[in-house]
């Protein structure tokens, strides 16, 4: 993962953590689900959404099982890099309710008036 810490807007922790971005809350969260927090490049785009980087498929797995159900998750093959395959697992902080609520939009009105997205949740 150190091909990661190459870059002035990435922080290289221990044990080859780096990360980009606002990070407490699933860097707690993990850590008190008992994923090893190791081997890995977390990019947060907020407080309720990111991705995080892995090496293998199966910490992949491991880092949406402990993040679920209070994230919603999707783990996929993220590319290779240097002739290793990354794996990436993407998170979106979940409403008590269990629905995904828009982690960048929070509120969006038309020009027209119509209200799109309400405290986050889109309108019908």
């Amino acid at each position: 993962m150190s091909k990661f810490g190459n870059s002035q807007w990435v922080t290289a922790h221990p044990n080859g953590v780096y990360t980009h971005g606002f990070l407490e809350p699933i860097m707690t969260v993990l850590d008190m689900r008992g994923f090893e927090l190791h081997d890995l490049f977390l990019i947060g785009l907020n407080d309720s959404c990111g991705t995080l980087v892995l090496p293998t498929e199966s910490r992949a797995e491991n880092a949406a099982v402990a993040l679920e159900p209070a994230y919603a998750t999707r783990v996929y093959h993220f590319g290779s890099r240097d002739g290793e395959d990354l794996w990436a697992t993407d998170y979106q902080r979940r409403a008590l309710d269990g629905t995904t609520l828009s982690s960048v939009l929070t509120d969006l009105t038309l020009k027209d008036g119509t209200v799109v997205i309400r405290d986050g949740r889109w309108t019908s």
